[in-house]
């Protein structure tokens, strides 16, 4: 490779971390290295080198575009793109040394992974602690944990394999990240039973070690802690202010990964924003993938709540699902509590779960004195019998004035009340697009604007959709 093309990749770099932030530049880009560079040709190509295939996967999806636009503001062409494998190893040992802030990249030097000893499981093999029921089958996959979950899958498919070890998956209370942490660990048990797999909480961790300090134990904790060959710690936060604790835990961190076994963190926050941790042991957190999961929108709450309603047996009526997930929208555990709540009632009286007999029941979870916003079902029906029609005649294809204006005012209703998407609007007024939806809300917004008697309407109807 000649010194210009190495020049041009440099180039390159430079720019893409101007214009990527700096965790997704760290953890997708930096990693990428110019294999070949063939200019001289009426199509020039280029190949990248990547540490894997799902690294591979997500740059080509998520990247491919912008690395094609700043190779051809630079050399004046644009390229093909082409992307090959080179394992972690290669591409940490071809990595030229940066200087950079410890905010991103580790202070000390990363170790490489030694070979595993292949051994099988002992008789007397620590329990794994794993809930059979957390899968990957059952976890719903969707925007707000699409990352997490991908490379999740990716960690469990090839335990230490990957460049994401540490796997750190972060985010609030009760968003799954307990879920996914158990099915890296169940995956792991059933495709590879000769490894040693654990999943314990920060607090039982610490446990362990006080329960060995106190019996003079220490010798054996270390060693069976390094005989773990996938090791998944949750609520690693509560770390914090336990100095002894986590001078163990930093060793064996660096045993464990060193020998090449899979480490797994959860935290309810990013490492930059855990307090009382030393930065040693933060930066090693840092090593290899943080990947947050985030509140499920609408539709994904719609889609948890219909699994696990299809899981107990549960026939639920779509518009209780809707009044479930458009009042409970930052906690899966909470969605999983109302169904069970239901479900409990359900085996006690075999009336019919309308939605007046289901609010009873949530009261205590779903406050009934707040004012609720409706569901996109009920602002149809409403608009529709405000404006004299029918829901078919809202959401059909018709052209004429008065059907286009009621339309108008339910997407511009369904806009400002519910947290559907603008994609998901469209699809509930038969299957439009988003720009359909926001040329109706900005019609009707012109119309405030200008329509003194207009406002008045809405503010009518505004009142039935959301009573006091």
């Amino acid at each position: 490779m000649t010194s210009a093309s190495v020049s041009l990749w440099e180039q390159c770099k430079d720019s893409l971390q101007r214009a990527v932030p700096a965790q997704p530049f760290n953890t997708w880009i930096r990693p990428v290295e110019l294999v070949e560079y063939e200019p001289d040709t009426d199509s020039p190509s280029v190949t990248l080198g990547v540490p894997d295939d799902f690294h591979r996967t997500w740059v080509s999806r998520h990247y491919s575009d912008l690395l094609r636009e700043t190779i051809a503001e630079i050399d004046g062409r644009s390229p093909e793109i082409h992307f090959q494998v080179l394992g972690p190893e290669a591409v940490l040992a071809k990595e030229p040394k940066r200087t950079s802030s410890p905010e991103t990249i580790p202070t000390e030097p990363r170790p490489a992974p030694a070979p595993r000893p292949e051994r099988g499981r002992p008789a007397n093999a620590r329990p794994a602690t794993l809930n059979p029921t957390y899968t990957f089958d059952d976890f719903i996959e969707a925007d707000c944990n699409r990352l997490a979950r991908s490379a999740g899958l990716a960690v469990a498919e090839r335990p230490g394999a990957t460049s994401f070890n540490p796997f750190l998956i972060y985010g609030k209370v009760g968003l799954g990240k307990t879920h996914l942490a158990h099915a890296i660990g169940n995956l792991v048990a059933a495709a590879h039973p000769e490894l040693n797999v654990l999943y314990l909480t920060s607090e039982a961790f610490t446990n362990c070690f006080v329960h060995a300090v106190q019996h003079n134990m220490l010798g054996e904790f270390a060693s069976s802690f390094r005989e773990i060959d996938v090791l998944i710690v949750d609520d690693i936060q509560f770390f914090s202010g336990k100095e002894k604790t986590q001078e163990q835990f930093f060793h064996l961190f660096n045993d464990l990964h060193q020998g090449g076994a899979q480490i797994v963190l959860c935290a309810d926050r990013p490492p930059s924003e855990i307090k009382g941790v030393e930065e040693r042991l933060l930066s090693r957190f840092r090593w290899g993938l943080s990947a947050d999961v985030q509140p499920p929108d609408f539709e994904t709450r719609i889609a948890i709540l219909q699994r696990g309603a299809n899981r107990h047996g549960l026939d639920l009526p779509f518009d209780v699902i809707e009044y479930i997930a458009a009042n409970v929208t930052d906690n899966i555990r909470v969605l999983e509590g109302s169904l069970n709540r239901i479900l409990a009632s359900r085996r006690i009286d075999e009336a019919p779960l309308t939605l007046e007999a289901v609010q009873p029941l949530l009261s205590d979870v779903i406050s009934t004195s707040k004012r609720r916003n409706p569901s996109a079902t009920e602002i149809r029906d409403l608009v529709a019998e405000a404006y004299g029609m029918t829901v078919e005649q809202l959401i059909g294809k018709s052209r004429k004035r008065p059907i286009v204006d009621a339309r108008h005012v339910a997407m511009h209703f369904c806009k400002q009340m519910t947290s559907l998407s603008l994609e998901a609007i469209g699809r509930r007024f038969g299957g439009r697009d988003h720009s359909t939806v926001i040329h109706a809300c900005r019609a009707v917004q012109a119309r405030i604007d200008t329509d003194p008697a207009f406002c008045v309407e809405l503010d009518r109807l505004d009142r039935r959709l959301r009573p006091a």
